[in-house]
């Protein structure tokens, strides 16, 4: 003779409440891991700025010591930082030319020149 339906009610209830459970506890889980990964690539980033950094320090560092002992360290960074010029010299600037502007909607062949040179 079957069991009545009733008795299997709790039984189900329970199984189901396990699987809801689990669900959740699956869910923080994969969360939690996927937050693990996001740290671990933060930490990488961080590491190669805190390297980057120390080199600049480092670079820093041996600009000032060269810049407190050597007169020549000085009149380089004058004249490669601020542009400085000594007493008598002239400068030379040299201009490219620029590019011409893109032509707009015409092809080469189709754009005609301002003026012509032989």
């Amino acid at each position: 003779m079957p069991k009545p339906p009733i008795k299997r009610l709790p039984l189900i209830l329970v199984a189901l409440a396990i699987i809801a459970a689990l669900g959740m506890l699956s869910s923080i889980v994969t969360q939690g891991f996927a937050d693990l990964s996001t740290a671990k690539a933060e930490k990488r980033r961080l590491e190669e700025e805190r390297i980057q950094l120390q080199r600049q320090i480092e670079n820093l560092e041996a600009t000032i010591d060269a810049v407190s002992t050597d007169p020549e360290a000085v009149e380089s960074l004058a004249r490669h930082d601020l542009g400085w010029i000594a007493p008598g010299e002239e400068v030379i600037v040299l201009a490219t030319p620029s590019p011409p502007p893109p032509l707009e909607g015409l092809t080469e062949e189709e754009a005609e020149p301002i003026l012509r040179l032989p």
